[in-house]
């Protein structure tokens, strides 16, 4: 049966590849997408029936590639998925995992992709005062993130506290300042309260209209 979260089943029919290669200290061996790589080992993401290029753009994102890259278990040996980036950090995060192409706008079939219908916001810190009082945090200004599917990719928002992540509906939960259909644009911090310390960063997606 395929891992929760990822619903393609297909095998896949190009010649697209992701690989990843196990370099953990101590011959461990990682798991990835529920498919275990023995240490030293490469494996191809994309050749698991259950996982589509959104899958692993998503966990480049915030989800548990991201996790073990920088943790230095894994580095990617081989990548020809799209994963053009505007934002500089996500984007030297990635070349330093080891990928090359993908990166930029444009094809070898000719065609140029001039923009894309999201944006990144990566690691921006949330709006709202740290006094070990007050538990709602806003996002930047006129910012409403996606929280769901669009256009087949699935977007969260990424919640870290001093470096820390998170998780969604445990540690915080999220609302729509004007109202159901308005658009997702606020946090409320529901398992504890910031100090004047605190460091609260988001990452998330929002519509490039």
């Amino acid at each position: 049966m395929p891992a929760v979260g990822f619903e393609t089943w297909y095998k896949k029919q190009c010649p697209t590849v992701f690989v990843v290669k196990n370099i953990a200290e101590g011959g461990k061996r990682v798991r990835i997408f529920n498919y275990p790589i023995k240490n030293g080992l490469a494996r191809d993401l994309l050749e698991i029936p259950y996982v589509s290029e959104a899958d692993i753009r998503h966990s480049l994102l915030k989800g548990e590639l991201y996790i073990k890259i920088i943790s230095k278990e894994i580095i990617v040996t081989d990548s020809n998925i799209d994963l053009i980036q505007f934002d500089s950090c996500h984007r030297q995060f990635l070349i330093n995992a080891g990928i090359t192409n993908g990166l930029d706008a444009g094809s070898s079939d000719g065609y140029i992709i001039t923009e894309l219908p999201y944006l990144w916001r990566n690691e921006v810190e949330l709006i709202g005062p740290r006094n070990s009082s007050n538990r709602v945090f806003t996002v930047l200004p006129g910012d409403k993130f996606i929280d769901g599917n669009y256009l087949d990719n699935n977007f969260h928002i990424m919640i870290e506290h001093n470096g820390r992540g998170l998780i969604q509906n445990v540690d915080f939960i999220i609302s729509e300042s004007g109202g159901i259909g308005t658009g997702y644009d606020l946090i409320k911090l529901i398992s504890f309260v910031p100090s004047v310390k605190s460091k609260l960063t988001a990452s998330y997606v929002i519509i490039n209209s």
